[in-house]
């Protein structure tokens, strides 16, 4: 595959990923009224961490195999996102819940990285952060008009804190029965 199409593909999920945030704000706003955050509670984990790891896998690829060296600015965002997946890997295997709480944690400091990296490429080059020959400002890759690799960053961060918000969500997990055995009382998981 060329990198124009595993970029497009990115790009591709990106949206994806974006319209679901905006879907999960307005379920949110509306108190669920249509179930949406019921539906995705379940796989909220799953999810976040197939988000996060589709984005370090794709920002590795976009530096190793297809050539794109990272500025300053991306640096800083991989710092966030890439121990947010393995943090979310480990709450997907162990169901504790800090891993996931610092995941999102560390997706909430990304995102505004991601916003402002995007907007220094949109207002060509503001801030003094990336070096001349790598400005932060270059846009490897462009595809809709407007899905540049931050702006594919920041839908990658805000999926990881919508899902992860669902899934912590208090009082929204049921306890996990089996048929035919009675109800447990929730004891605190850390």
């Amino acid at each position: 595959m060329t990198p124009e199409t595993v970029t497009l593909f990115l790009a591709m999920l990106a949206v994806l990923a974006a319209g679901l945030v905006v879907a999960i704000v307005i379920s949110w706003g509306l108190g669920d009224r249509f179930g949406l955050l019921a539906q995705l509670r379940p796989v909220a984990l799953e999810l976040a961490t197939a988000v996060a790891v589709t984005a370090t896998v794709g920002s590795l690829y976009l530096s190793e195999g297809a050539g794109y060296v990272p500025c300053r600015l991306c640096w800083v965002q991989r710092a966030f996102m890439y121990p947010a997946a393995v943090l979310l890997v480990a709450a997907l295997v162990t169901k504790l819940r800090w891993p996931a709480m610092i995941a999102g944690a560390l997706a909430a400091v990304g995102f505004p990285i991601a916003v402002f990296h995007r907007f220094d490429q949109a207002a060509g080059g503001i801030g003094s952060f990336c070096e001349l020959d790598n400005p932060c400002s270059s846009r490897w890759v462009e595809h809709f008009g407007f899905v540049t690799i931050p702006t594919m960053a920041a839908a990658g961060f805000a999926a990881v804190v919508a899902l992860v918000a669902i899934w912590l969500e208090p009082g929204a997990e049921p306890d996990l029965i089996e048929p035919g055995m009675a109800a447990r009382p929730r004891t605190h998981r850390s």
